[in-house]
């Protein structure tokens, strides 16, 4: 019996210190990308910052899903396992979507430039928790699924799904 529904996300950081190659085309690719979408908000290059634009005009916001658009190839090359998340077998925890978010960007300095994703799992069955292990399988109805394991992290969050149930008296 599942003790709860649940979607784990974890979170990957691209800066100028990127290792692997896909973290490089991340990185080069949403900065180039940045340097093209931020024209419309820089107000004639008086701006040069992420935050400024969006201090400056909320629509910059915008940017996140611009820069998002560019990566899309480079994310689907990923073939929906997370790069970050694995369970205790070094099998890497499978992701329904991934979010781009723009922590900070500068048109005058790339080593300024950092980004985020943020990829979450399919619907998952938390069957126990033991100690600070998860114990859980993919909710793939019809099928009996196999269980794995992964271990709680401060980087980790747990996205509780809550259900309406009757109670009697």
């Amino acid at each position: 019996m599942a003790l709860a529904y649940i979607n784990l996300s974890a979170k990957q950081y691209f800066n100028f210190m990127c290792k692997t190659d896909f973290e490089r085309r991340i990185y080069h690719d949403t900065y180039k990308e940045f340097q093209k979408k931020s024209k419309n908000y820089s107000l004639n290059h008086s701006l040069h910052t992420f935050s400024q634009m969006c201090n400056a005009n909320e629509k910059a916001q915008n940017l996140h899903q611009k820069l998002h658009y560019s990566v899309m190839n480079s994310i689907e090359s990923l073939e929906n396992k997370m790069p970050v998340l694995y369970d205790t077998n070094n099998r890497p925890v499978l992701f329904d979507w991934a979010e781009l978010h723009i922590f900070a960007s500068d048109l005058l300095n790339k080593a300024g430039h950092v980004v985020s994703l943020t990829y979450t799992s399919p619907r998952l069955i938390l069957h126990e928790i033991v100690g600070d292990m998860l114990i859980l399988s993919y909710d793939v109805k019809g099928s009996f699924n196999q269980t794995f394991m992964v271990k709680m992290t401060d980087e980790l969050v747990v996205n509780y799904e809550k259900t309406r149930e009757l109670v009697y008296n």
